[in-house]
This record gives structure tokens, sequence and C-alpha cells, in this order.
């Protein structure tokens, strides 16, 4: 008989982990969802901005919470946590979602849609200074290179190369993708921990679940004035594509490749969904290419490939033939 103080309370003892990508191969899935996810920051742009961006996340992510737990119980059986892993998935939660979501959503309605997919590509960067810190990974000159190219793209793309030229709404916007990109950083390097325990479904099923609590009293004074004649056709078919496809489909490839290759490596995703949000912006709202955006986007890219290139773990305790 299982100890009832560590379990939360369930009628399956199916094994944890059924659930199979749906892409095999883990970097071809993540390709997919760079696509997926580059284009979601101009169809969310639009329903944020009709909506409300806090109205939004919390609308999204509490239905994306109600199909996940039922994937969850169809596929693998029991779909419940232990309850000393609680905490931690909070934590995630957070991270991931009760944090990260408002701050990129609310600065995706003052920014434009192609800033924040550039500003989002800088994550990796985050997981590579994390694990140099902690001692896993060696982390050559080159890295930091890349890390002060990064940072310098993110100054010139702020700036649009000249300072006259700030925008205060759209400055704040950069600034909160800013914060949202450091969270998600955050989010996928200590998401690989929880990852030798349970599935990427469950990790992030439950993620999203304890993330939408955080998120609710955020948003509760944006939901509460929500007038429901704005849920028009065009607000449903950007919130479907933001819950089925960016949500539920997206975060378990995401998880599933952070099990699979690592964070560091999944991380690096980050700057090819920067290149399909680019191209999202320019179709659907036509946002302008001028060659100091550019300049900064090709800024940041470089730095994070620098970043990126070559990280050697020190080791892994669990399993020593994973490299990040």
């Amino acid at each position: 008989m299982r100890n009832s103080e560590n379990y939360i309370p369930t009628s399956s003892s199916h094994p944890e982990e059924k659930s199979e990508p749906l892409v095999k191969n883990p970097y071809i899935s993540l390709l997919m969802v760079s696509l997926i996810w580059g284009i979601n920051f101009s169809i969310v742009k639009h329903g944020v901005m009709i909506i409300g961006p806090l109205s939004f996340s919390l609308i999204r992510f509490t239905v994306s919470s109600l199909i996940m737990i039922i994937l969850l119980w169809r596929i693998e059986g029991n779909p419940f946590i232990k309850k000393k892993d609680i905490w931690y998935f909070i934590f995630l939660g957070a991270l991931g979602f009760g944090i990260y979501q408002p701050l990129w959503s609310y600065g995706l309605r003052l920014t434009l849609a192609s800033h924040s997919a550039i500003l989002l590509s800088i994550s990796p960067i985050v997981v590579v200074l994390i694990a140099y810190f902690k001692k896993e990974e060696n982390v050559e000159w080159y890295n930091f290179l890349g890390i002060g190219i990064g940072f310098l793209g993110v100054t010139f793309l702020i700036s649009q190369g000249k300072p006259s030229s700030f925008s205060p709404h759209i400055l704040l916007g950069d600034i909160l993708t800013l914060l949202a990109a450091i969270c998600w950083g955050l989010y996928s390097y200590f998401g690989k921990h929880i990852l030798r325990k349970y599935s990427p479904l469950k990790t992030s099923c439950w993620s999203i679940i304890f993330g939408t609590f955080i998120m609710f009293p955020i948003s509760y004074f944006e939901i509460i004035d929500l007038d429901l004649s704005d849920m028009t056709l065009p607000v449903y078919l950007s919130m479907g594509y933001a819950i089925f496809l960016s949500a539920i489909l997206g975060y378990i490839i995401w998880m599933n490749g952070i099990k699979k290759i690592g964070a560091s490596r999944t991380s690096a995703f980050q700057y090819v969904t920067q290149i399909f949000g680019v191209i999202g912006a320019w179709l659907f709202f036509k946002e302008p290419f001028g060659y100091r955006f550019l300049i900064g986007m090709v800024l940041v890219t470089f730095g994070v490939w620098l970043t990126q290139r070559k990280p050697r773990p020190l080791f892994n305790i669990t399993n020593p033939l994973v490299k990040e």
C-alpha cells in the first residue's frame, strides 16, 4: 500500500509515463513548435488587443488546464503527482505561466509582435548562465561574448538605433517582454529536473494548472470587466489557436525536447521561433523591416548562437550519457 502522505489521492496505479511525443524526432517536433509559436505572436496579439492581455491569458490557460487534465487521465491513467512535488510544480507554474504569461501578453499588447519574438529568443542565455554558475556546463569565452552581443542587440532593437525614436509604450512592452524571457529561461532550466520523475504531458499539465491559479488574482479585475460582445469570431479563432496548438501541443513538445536533448539545446529553438515571429508580424500586421530593426535581429541571433555554441556539461549524475 502506498503511503498516503506521498501521493495525491488516486484511483489508478498506472505507470507515470505512457505518453509518447507526436513526432518522435525531438528536433523536427521542436522546429514545428517554433513555427507554431512564431505565428502565435501575431495571432495572440489580435486577441489581446480586443479583450485585454490578462483576460485572454486567463481564459486561454483555464481551458487548456481542463483539456490537459482530461488528456492526461485518458493517456496515462494516473493524472496525479506526489504531494512532496506540489511546491516544485507551483514554482514551475509561477515561472512558466503565472508570472510569464501576464508579462508576455501585456508586453505583446504594447510592443510590436516582431519585437516580442526577438526579445523572447534571449531566454537560452538565461539557461546557459544558470548552468555555468551551478557548474553544470563549461562555458567558454565565446559563450560570454555571445551573451554580450545578444544584449547589445536587445538594446539596439529597443532603441531602434537612436534614442530619439523611443516610444514609451513600445519601450515598456519591450521591458515586460524581456522580463518574460527571463522567466521562460528559468522555467526551461528548472523544468528539466522534474522531467526525471514525470512525463512531459504531466509536467506541462500541472505546471499550467498551478500557473493558472497564480494568474487568477492578477487577472481578476480585468476579466470581471470583460464585455462578452467582444468575444467575436476572430477572438475565438485566436483563442483556439493559442489553446490547442500553442499551449497544449506546444508546451508538451517543448518539455519533451528538454527531456530528450536538454534545456540548453531546446532553448536554442527560441531563435528559430523569432524568425517565424518576424515573418508572421510582417504578414499579419505589416510591421516594417527597417535596417535598424534588421541589425538588432542579427545581433540577437548571432549572440544567442554564440551563447549556445558547444556547451559541454561537466557531469550528469542521473544519466552520464545525457548532454545539455
